[in-house]
């Protein structure tokens, strides 16, 4: 932590220098407005202004497919506004499918999936990344709703495709896993780039966020592998499939109306999915077991994510 010292200005005040590199981050100037609020023994110094992450160049010639994915990714949640990405060959190894695949392709891919985000240049070793359009931190609460309902959306398609045994329904849900991954790239570059109101809280929404981001990635790889199981699911199967996505629907409603016997709700529906899988396993496919214990991990990370929304609420 670092410390300044107090200094005296006129006869009843006190100032203190602000740190140069937090002004130039957000383009601060002599005459410019900050706001100061009051927080126990703490004065919260805060701005409207985004923190200015403005240029990056990378080379990404040794990535494989989906590294690369990743990594353009992280470049845009944490602010970048231009992102430079340089390479060495034209194509690179999607290990799941075993074939190469174009950079091109794979940045295309990626930048679909950042709001505001263009590719404005490309030569055959260079592609030039740039967000082009306006963003603002009141967009986080609208977005953030919308990502809770296309989760359960999400959630209850799979479980529907499932139970009617439907192709077609299943395989949508990869792309319902990548609307919802637009607006969780989005929400977490606000809080990058802008950070939540009350200061404390930002690290605990930007985990909600991303273990939210965790769940929608189970849903999205049980329906891949689902589709290659051409048999109707048992019905235990199904009904434990149904006490998870329980959970999934309860922590919506833990988020936007917290009540401690909502806590209590979801950490006995935990409990008891847990055992009825224990206890129903010898009736169970092997494989649709693989999937259900998929699955189970989502009711650990609601465990975890009870826990944050529980501090989200002092």
């Amino acid at each position: 932590m670092e410390q300044r010292k107090l200094i005296q200005h006129g006869l009843s005040s006190l100032t203190v220098a602000l740190p140069l590199k937090w002004l130039k981050e957000r383009d601060l100037k002599k005459g410019d407005s900050v706001h100061i609020n009051k927080e126990g023994n703490k004065l919260i110094l805060s701005t409207e202004e985004a923190v200015k992450v403005e240029k990056i160049s990378v080379d990404v010639t040794k990535l494989d497919r989906t590294s690369l994915l990743l990594y353009i990714q992280s470049l845009y949640r944490f602010g970048y506004n231009e992102i430079e990405v340089r390479f060495d060959k034209p194509t690179t190894l999607h290990h799941r499918s075993k074939k190469e695949v174009t950079v091109s392709s794979v940045i295309h891919k990626i930048v679909n999936r950042c709001v505001g985000a263009e590719v404005v240049e490309q030569t055959d070793k260079k592609m030039l990344i740039k967000h082009i359009s306006g963003e603002a931190g009141e967009d986080f609460k609208v977005i953030l709703r919308r990502i809770f309902l296309l989760l359960n959306e999400t959630a209850e398609s799979l479980l529907d495709g499932i139970k009617r045994n439907d192709p077609n329904t299943i395989a949508a849900i990869e792309e319902k896993h990548d609307n919802i991954n637009n607006f969780v790239n989005y929400c977490l570059r606000l809080l990058n780039k802008y950070g939540y109101p009350d200061v404390k809280k930002t690290c605990l929404y930007y985990h909600v966020i991303a273990s939210i981001d965790k769940i929608v990635d189970i849903l999205k790889y049980n329906a891949r592998n689902i589709l290659n199981y051409k048999q109707k699911f048992n019905k235990d199967t199904v009904l434990i499939w149904e006490q998870i996505n329980k959970s999934i629907r309860g922590y919506y409603d833990l988020f936007y109306k917290f009540d401690l016997t909502i806590v209590d709700k979801l950490s006995k529906n935990r409990d008891y999915t847990k055992n009825l899988l224990k206890n129903k396993v010898s009736k169970i496919p092997h494989k649709e077991i693989l999937y259900l214990t998929s699955m189970k991990q989502i009711l650990e990370i609601i465990l975890d994510l009870t826990e944050f929304r529980m501090g989200l609420e002092y």
